[in-house]
């Protein structure tokens, strides 16, 4: 029985969430109290509510792949009551929960084949476990860079030197 691969999502995960250079939390360093829940001009969303999405989506995706029971969206602590997304600080608290539960997820999986294995996404669909991680996994990513964006053009530095 080996984890080799599951233990190797689990680095990737760490890595778009917590790692050096692009990860969320990387991107989030930088954005100050002010910024926080102001929406970039021509957009739509704020910082603060990119990261309620990225905390959301990290109890999302393993409640239904890995716990079998369907997302409630007034569930605690999926659905953040707005002291937890106050501050930066709060919300970065939040946010770690959020990347336990889905860490303590995938680590349930006792074997590499269990990632080919047929788990129901959020809205019901059943997708190999490879694909719903790959989803979660881009789903930081892509995140990280959208507060970079937003932090960049509410700060007037978007732009490289």
């Amino acid at each position: 029985m080996s984890t080799v691969a599951i233990n190797e999502w689990i680095y990737l995960f760490n890595s778009a969430f917590d790692g050096r250079w692009q990860s969320v939390l990387k991107n989030l360093e930088s954005v100050t109290s002010d910024e926080w829940s102001v929406v970039p001009e021509g957009g739509v969303r704020s910082i603060r509510d990119i990261v309620a999405h990225i905390g959301m989506f990290k109890f999302m995706y393993p409640t239904a792949a890995f716990r079998g029971r369907e997302f409630d969206y007034g569930e605690d602590p999926a659905t953040p009551p707005e002291e937890r997304l106050a501050t930066k600080d709060a919300a970065i608290t939040w946010l770690k929960q959020a990347q336990e539960y889905l860490l303590e997820s995938v680590a349930t999986m006792s074997d590499d084949s269990e990632l080919d294995e047929l788990r129901p996404a959020h809205w019901g669909e059943p997708l190999s476990t490879r694909v719903l991680m790959s989803i979660v996994l881009e789903h930081d990513t892509y995140h990280a860079g959208e507060i970079n964006r937003g932090r960049a053009l509410l700060q007037g530095n978007d732009g490289f030197e």
